[in-house]
């Protein structure tokens, strides 16, 4: 006895359910036998006699529907007061230790699966899509950016907590995103003809493609990783923490991101296997110094046998590099919010082979003319060209070798001198300060003839942080910011756009360090004091011209983008957008990682050659005659020649690329789709967008 009751207590403690129902099963076949051995020794004669056999039917059919006690007594009044009581005892009890039982067992039974399936204890049959570990506000951005692929996406996100405001908040975003699109589409429709209005409707409406699965659990787990198949999907996607949530008392981010090493680690060893599907993409977001150097360690020690390809996504690093070069030039900002999203044009690659860049560029615009050719990429030993296309069956389109004949004369472009005028702070202030002395340092600037100058206005805190900025000499004053003493906080902004001729871009900073419900108050805060500011300026000075002064604003939040855009020449950098997007892109096209950092950094070669990158350019100042009407083909070819053939440009070396213009309205126009069907018309006061290392 003493064994079974040991057997017993450890069968309660492994297999509960199972125990359950094994008594459940026990209880009523001892029940059901009990009963139809009593209904058949009470049946009376005057009534149908029963067997054994007959009398379990009847006891099973009672407790099924009590309306077939009509089968046992037929004539209550001469039927016996046992065989009816047995009766009714046999309904009341069967319902409830065998219809209730049996119920209840099986409803407990759906609520666990219901339960183990959002924890991610369920094993998915998925393959070809995007795994995300962990959750910040950079997510909904690659969820989003998803929904402008040709095909159906789907996105597994595997989250420590918080997984029905997830879904809440990726639902309202997709649903918002779509219609906005779609709304913007029918607005573009409405003057077409019907049939033409259907066709337009139909090409580029924007559908839910995006199936978005958010499962709550453990994301070192080696079983949950593998349930939610990371080993089969094309990109594994390790986010770190937001420096709201990170942030010590100091308002600073944590140094380390052990938990995303660990990830990473668990990540690499499951697709490192031999039954792990080829160049799958992992990308791990880096926050500091210590992550990077600990995650570099992992990619040279862990032999990946070219299994997948881990790229390191240094959040701090590519906002702050981005956000110096809108600053400086505020008019990439459209541009790069088109071509870092799949929406529209943007980048894609295509393997080549080929080790002479201008002769490649040359004989695919002689027979290409869907898609802008910008650069040679070498990728873990792989050649690859970079293009800009609306997507990448656009590339390999071509068409009949032609030659228009249109041509055009370039200038020696000179550098621009630019002010920028920093209001507040973010986690990426050094990086935004080192892309600016990398910028100076490429257009070979000097203390005294800097190409670039900067005004800092801040809070005393975080100008203590940064030594007053004493470090970087291009830093010609800083102001501590006084919110309730702002006239005196913005007098220096006065001098400034008066004391010097150059255009001046105000950069105003989200401090991503607050907490969610007050994300981008700061920063909204400051734009409603610049453009009173700025307003003020112009009543007292009507002569002043308004355009020579930009302000961006960075956001951290969609949801304020409509806010800062109610605003005249206003700007809005919605930077976790730009990295998400960034992201989304490196975990597609394996080869465009290098791209990026490319594109986003100053740099120059030994040679003293500059790294690529979008430029804006006046026309009147880089043609030097404003080119005659033409088509955006014509131009691309047209621009491309004059660049390489130039005897400046032979010494160089440095084709330039057109991507498109912006007019003196800002209205910008990127180049995709069928160039010879684009019209362009350009002024002298207009820019154009060219893609080179000119500068």
């Amino acid at each position: 006895m003493i064994k079974f009751r040991e057997w017993l207590s450890i069968q309660v403690a492994k297999h509960p359910k199972r125990v359950v129902l094994v008594l459940i099963i026990l209880f009523n076949v001892l029940f059901i036998t009990a009963s139809a051995a009593l209904i058949s020794s009470l049946s009376l004669h005057g009534t149908e006699k029963m067997n054994f056999f007959h009398a379990s039917y009847y006891t099973v059919t009672m407790i099924l529907d009590a309306g077939c006690i009509e089968s046992v007594i037929k004539d209550i009044g001469t039927t016996g007061v046992a065989l009816t009581l047995t009766c009714l005892s046999v309904i009341i009890i069967g319902m409830i230790t065998f219809t209730g039982a049996v119920i209840g067992y099986l409803t407990n039974i759906l609520n666990d699966f219901i339960e183990n399936a959002s924890a991610g204890n369920t094993r998915l049959y998925l393959s070809n899509h995007t795994v995300i570990l962990n959750w910040n506000a950079r997510a909904p951005e690659i969820v989003n950016d998803l929904l402008y692929n040709d095909n159906k996406e789907t996105v597994v996100a595997l989250v420590k907590s918080g997984s029905d405001e997830i879904k809440k908040e990726i639902e309202e975003r997709l649903h918002l995103t779509i219609e906005k699109e779609n709304e913007n589409v029918c607005k573009k429709a409405d003057k077409m003809g019907f049939f033409a209005r259907r066709r337009y409707l139909k090409n580029n409406k924007l559908d839910e493609n995006v199936t978005f699965i958010v499962i709550e659990g453990n994301i070192f787990s080696q079983k949950q990783l593998k349930d939610i198949r990371i080993d089969l999907a094309k990109a594994v996607i390790i986010l770190s923490n937001d420096p709201s949530e990170s942030a010590a008392e100091d308002g600073q981010p944590d140094e380390g991101n052990p938990q995303a090493v660990k990830a990473l680690m668990q990540v690499a060893d499951i697709v490192s296997a031999g039954n792990a599907a080829h160049n799958q993409n992992i990308i791990i977001e880096i926050t500091d110094e210590w992550t990077y150097d600990v995650v570099q360690r992992i990619i040279s020690g862990k032999e990946l046998g070219g299994k997948c390809n881990i790229e390191m996504f240094q959040v701090e690093k590519f906002l702050g590099q981005l956000l110096a070069q809108i600053s400086i030039t505020p008019e990439m900002t459209l541009v790069y919010d088109d071509l870092f999203s799949n929406k529209g044009a943007a980048f894609y690659t295509a393997p080549v082979q080929t080790d002479d860049e201008t002769a490649y560029i040359r004989d695919y615009l002689s027979t290409h003319e869907n898609a802008i050719p910008l650069t040679l990429l070498n990728h873990n030993g792989k050649s690859c060209f970079c293009f800009v296309a609306d997507n990448q069956k656009n590339i390999n389109k071509k068409h009949e070798l032609k030659s228009s004949g249109y041509s055009v004369k370039l200038n020696s472009t000179q550098g621009e001198c630019k002010r920028v005028i920093m209001i507040g702070h973010n986690s990426n202030v050094e990086e935004i300060m080192s892309c600016y002395e990398a910028y100076i340092s490429c257009q070979n600037g000097d203390n005294q003839n800097s190409p670039l100058k900067v005004a800092v206005i801040d809070e005393a805190g975080s100008l203590k942080r940064m030594d007053y900025y004493k470090s970087y000499p291009f830093v010609e004053e800083v102001a501590e910011l006084d919110i309730y003493n702002i006239d005196k906080t913005f007098e220096p902004i006065n001098r400034l756009l008066f004391d010097a001729p150059e255009d001046t871009s105000i950069l105003i900073l989200s401090d991503d360090t607050e907490l969610d419900e007050n994300a981008d108050s700061s920063a909204l805060m400051y734009l409603v004091y610049v453009q009173d500011f700025i307003r003020e300026m112009l009543r007292k000075n009507p002569g002043y011209d308004k355009k020579a002064v930009k302000t961006i604003v960075e956001i951290t939040d969609p949801r304020h983008y409509d806010i800062v855009k109610g605003y005249d020449m206003v700007e809005a950098v919605i930077s976790n957008r730009f990295s998400g997007n960034i992201i989304t892109q490196i975990g597609e096209k394996e080869s465009i990682y290098d791209f990026y950092k490319d594109l986003l950094s100053y740099s120059s070669d030994k040679q003293g050659v500059q790294s690529k990158k979008p430029q804006i350019k006046k026309v009147s100042s880089f043609f030097r005659e404003t080119p005659a009407p033409c088509t955006a083909y014509d131009l691309v070819r047209a621009v491309f020649e004059a660049s390489v053939s130039s005897a400046e440009a032979s010494e160089k070396q440095y084709p330039v690329l057109v991507l498109g213009y912006v007019k003196a309205n800002d209205e910008t126009v990127i180049f995709s789709g069928d160039l010879s069907e684009i019209k362009v018309s350009l002024e002298a006061e207009d820019k154009i967008i060219v893609y080179s290392d000119l500068d």
